[in-house]
């Protein structure tokens, strides 16, 4: 109802409009306006213009002073993701030039992968991309995954270096013990990890959680130990 509408905007205040983030900025504002019920184009363009800050307004002031009789909300829209936000070429440069998965974990990285594929479905290049910004370990495991869900796939990698750094942890503890604790924790170690030179790559490095496998191997419990 039209006058249900006149009350609403007292109830909402948008946060500064974020240059940086712009695309994500909207996304926030349209939920915000989606709770409250407001459609009306004017009300919710005179909300962006009131979220400027002065440096920004003074960016598109030409538009300010004239804007459209129709479809302000969306002409305004469009103009600050166009001036502040990524290019279609910069969004592909980011993709082409990732400088690896640093102290990331690798679903935070596919999140950044995704957003800059603003809604294009994964291909062939985009499981390239996110698999060469993988540790090779980790890269090996993940080659013949599907990528029809990358996030199901990106917490799997998150579950893939957890258990290595896990084991790496563990590794360290056991080096720096004095000689003989060293000895008593070999001697005292589970018939699982007395035969550890003996198993394949895959089960040295993932233990039971491998999902491949190369023989021969005497991991137990395998199918395979033993077969060349």
């Amino acid at each position: 109802m039209p006058g249900e509408e006149q009350q609403n905007p007292v109830l909402l205040k948008l946060p500064t409009f974020w240059t940086t983030q712009p695309q994500v900025w909207f996304e926030q504002a349209e939920a915000q306006f989606h709770i409250r019920q407001i459609t009306a184009d004017d009300t919710r363009y005179y909300y962006v213009v009131s979220a400027l800050d002065q440096n920004t307004a003074g960016r598109i002031i030409d538009y300010l002073r004239e804007p459209p009789h129709e479809n302000k909300y969306e002409g305004i829209k469009t103009l600050l993701n166009t001036t502040f936000g990524l290019t279609r070429r910069e969004r592909a440069a980011k993709l082409l030039h990732m400088d690896g998965l640093g102290d990331r974990k690798p679903s935070e990285l596919m999140n950044e992968i995704l957003a800059l594929m603003e809604g294009h479905k994964p291909c062939l290049l985009f499981e390239q991309i996110f698999l060469e910004q993988m540790p090779e370990d980790i890269r090996l495991l993940l080659a013949q995954d599907t990528f029809t869900d990358p996030r199901g796939l990106a917490a799997r990698a998150d579950e893939l270096g957890q258990t290595k750094q896990q084991e790496g942890a563990y590794i360290s503890r056991i080096t720096a013990l004095p000689r003989q604790e060293k000895q008593t924790v070999t001697r005292t170690a589970t018939p699982s990890t007395a035969n550890r030179d003996k198993w394949c790559y895959y089960h040295q490095r993932w233990g039971s959680d491998a999902r491949r496998c190369r023989p021969p191997c005497m991991h137990p419990g395998n199918a395979s130990a033993g077969r060349l």
